[in-house]
């Protein structure tokens, strides 16, 4: 053989050439174990022990150097004498073995003996593939760490005859130990239309149907699966859900949310599509597919749907919508804004206001009462005092004015008489307006015809402007009922409605008409009095105001704003209500709506008081007035009776236990003892006097006076009082008795 360093020539060259071509490492030994040839990758792959790879060199001492030099670890790391190893691969016709080197490469040695004793020896660099190899068995354990200790089920199945081919641990535990995939469809169609699913695009998401789990119920589940290469065979992997929980805790929340007693939609922002509505809400709005169909005015749809976008909830809103009868009706919605879908989507719910809102109007209602109430009582006060300070010296104007008129025949007099006796009366009206606006009391009741009292109401606005250039009808309903009213109060009411009308017509110079119109409705049971302009009508930011105690938007001198105040009172005292509203073209009308239930029993008006008796009466009066006391002597004595008075009420015992009197009149409002100090002193020394003790008074609003009047039982007469009153109260208090 020829050395590396002299190639030989001809056929012998061409073949050395050829093994140094060669990828693998070749090394040929002579039947001496002595080393004759060695190919140049021989070389680099034995490259720190080159200096041993000469011709002769012998295989063992070659070995020992590999092994020295890390180049054959795999033989070091073998149990025994390594020269056993040696001897063993030379004694065998072919042995192959792996090895790896110093630097981490491995490679293939194989021993091939040859006829002349000698042998041969290939080195192959395999490196890559047992890196490849080690990647291969990596992610293999790794993917089954994964799949084993995921919690979501995998089955990876033979696409062609369904046969499994991995279970993962949870797919084990629902499923069992399943042989074939296909046992797991409810349905076959199920499965087919998966597979053809997964072949048309490669993988498939959420694929709902129901399978058969490993104790035999079944489970509604979804799949999203691939098809990949395993071995060669197509395969597909499978990650199973099992949706069987969700869906009875979905149903728990459907019917949860059915049987809850309130309205719940969710409606597509954009389109107004309902997406779903509860059974409150379907009986509230009905089944329209469309929210859109809801809104009276769309423009509140727009405003509704805008301030969702930009707060992404709002609460209570108020919207009028439509109801499943397709009435309007006042709705408060409450809604917040999610994402379903990839959409904006309202999830909304609604509260019906109707029941409220009238609540709120009661409330509202009520509350003005209240204050109406306080106002009045306020008044009152201020009034009960004004009352008693003019009442006094109104009642000296009148009394000695009637007096006058008694005595008189001259016709000049006369008139000058007429004319006092004309102011004194308007003042005393005046007085008598303020008493009734403010007055506590109940109202005296008795039989009224509302048809006389319309036509009397009516006279008396006419003569109080004759020249008026309004005129005033009058529609009044037959067969009316006859009603229990203070006849007084309701005409005072309705002639003020009729002078307020006629004034707001003549100060604006629009409108030339006044209507009065009187009908039964028997179905709610009452009875309606309308008073109708076609004036100016009443501008609505003053409206709620009319009724206010001297509210009033006539000039100074031209109202006192107390008008439509007394109406407001005289109703309400009866139970009914007064009520504003527009005609058209123009015009205001003033409805006064009172109980109408007809009368079987007609409830009994006052007496006529009958004139005193022939036989003289004594009477008393006490009075801190002298004007006033002295007046009601007179006039008693005028009428045939014998009185006296005393001014101060501390004197009126003494008078008494002087006297033997038989009726006092006293007044109730005076220093040091009043009027209650008086009567506690009769009934506890003159107890039979106490029943014919009677009180003459300017002072019925305060509230002490009330207290006493309510208390005592006792009869009185308000100031001023005329003559004729005074004579038929003290008639009446003669009979031992309070008049009836």
């Amino acid at each position: 053989m020829t050395s590396h360093h002299q190639p030989p020539q001809g056929a012998a060259g061409l073949l050395l050439g050829t093994f140094d071509a060669l990828q693998n490492g070749i090394a040929v030994y002579d039947a001496q174990e002595k080393l004759v040839y060695c190919n140049q990758d021989f070389r680099r792959q034995l490259a720190p022990i080159a200096h041993l790879l000469e011709p002769g060199t012998a295989w063992r001492d070659i070995l020992a150097g590999c092994i020295e030099n890390d180049l054959a670890i795999g033989l070091a790391d073998i149990d025994g004498d390594w020269r056993a190893l040696c001897d063993g691969l030379r004694q065998s016709n072919e042995r192959r073995t792996s090895m790896r080197e110093w630097n981490g490469s491995f490679f293939d040695l194989s021993y091939n003996p040859l006829e002349n004793g000698g042998f041969f020896i290939t080195r192959t660099d395999v490196t890559e593939k047992v890196e490849a190899e080690n990647r291969l068995r990596e992610r293999e354990a790794l993917l089954s760490t994964v799949f084993d200790t995921n919690p979501s089920p995998v089955v990876m199945a033979r696409m062609d005859d369904s046969k499994v081919v991995y279970l993962s641990p949870a797919a084990r535990k629902l499923f069992g130990d399943v042989e074939f995939a296909a046992d797991l469809y409810t349905s076959a169609e199920d499965r087919t239309n998966y597979i053809n699913a997964l072949k048309e695009k490669g993988q498939v998401r959420d694929r709902w149907f129901n399978a058969r789990a490993g104790d035999g119920t079944l489970r509604a589940i979804t799949a999203s699966g691939e098809i990949t290469d395993y071995d060669g065979v197509a395969c597909v992997v499978s990650s199973i859900t099992d949706m069987t929980e969700q869906l009875e805790r979905d149903e728990l929340i459907r019917l949860v949310i059915e049987a809850c007693p309130a309205p719940f939609m969710m409606i597509r922002a954009d389109t107004g599509e309902v997406l779903f509505r509860s059974p409150e809400a379907a009986a509230l709005y009905g089944e329209t597919d469309s929210a859109r169909d809801f809104y009276v005015d769309q423009k509140d749809r727009a405003d509704f749907v805008g301030e969702v976008r930009r707060h992404r909830e709002v609460s209570e809103y108020r919207l009028r919508l439509y109801n499943a009868k397709g009435h309007p009706f006042w709705c408060a919605v409450s809604a917040r804004l999610i994402q379903w879908g990839g959409e904006d989507v309202i999830v909304s719910h609604s509260r019906d206001l109707t029941g409220q809102l009238a609540i709120e109007q009661q409330l509202a209602r009520q509350r003005e009462q209240v204050f109406q109430s306080e106002k009045m009582s306020a008044l009152g006060s201020l009034l009960a005092g004004v009352a008693h300070e003019l009442n006094n010296p109104l009642s000296v104007v009148v009394g000695h004015a009637m007096m006058l008129s008694d005595e008189t025949q001259d016709p000049e007099v006369l008139r000058q008489i007429q004319k006092i006796s004309t102011a004194a009366e308007r003042c005393s009206k005046i007085v008598r307006t303020f008493l009734t606006m403010a007055r506590q009391e109940p109202v005296r009741m008795e039989p009224v015809d509302i048809g006389d009292l319309i036509e009397t109401a009516v006279e008396v606005a006419r003569y109080g402007n004759p020249g008026r250039r309004v005129r005033i009808e009058t529609d009044i309903a037959s067969n009316l009922p006859q009603l229990c009213a203070d006849h007084d109060q309701i005409t005072q009411a309705v002639v003020n409605l009729i002078i307020n009308a006629e004034q707001a017509i003549e100060g604006a110079e629009v409108g030339d008409a006044v209507r009065v119109i009187a009908h039964h409705d028997a179905h709610n049971r009452r009875l309606e009095i309308a008073v109708e302009d076609n004036g100016p009508g009443i501008p609505s930011d003053i409206r709620a105001r009319v009724f206010e105690p001297f509210f009033t938007t006539k000039g100074v001198g031209q109202g006192t704003g107390i008008g439509l105040a007394v109406c407001h009172r005289v109703v309400a005292a009866h139970k009914g209500k007064i009520e504003i509203s527009d005609l058209a073209p123009q015009g205001t009308r003033f409805t006064i709506s009172l109980p109408a239930d007809r009368i079987d029993t007609p409830c009994s008006p006052e007496e006529t008081p009958v004139p005193a008796e022939t036989a003289p009466v004594r009477v008393l009066v006490i009075d801190d007035e002298v004007d006033v006391a002295d007046l009601n002597v007179e006039v008693l004595r005028r009428g045939g009776y014998e009185a006296d008075a005393v001014y101060e009420a501390e004197k009126a015992v003494d008078a008494l236990r002087d006297g033997g009197y038989d009726v006092v009149l006293s007044d109730l409002n005076m220093p040091k003892v009043d009027g209650r100090g008086v009567f506690e002193a009769i009934s506890t020394e003159f107890p039979d006097l106490a029943s014919r003790t009677g009180f003459v008074t300017g002072d019925t609003m305060g509230r002490a006076s009330q207290a006493f009047l309510q208390e005592s039982r006792r009869p009185y007469i308000e100031k001023p009082v005329s003559p004729k009153e005074l004579r038929a109260f003290v008639a009446e208090l003669s009979k031992e008795g309070t008049p009836e």
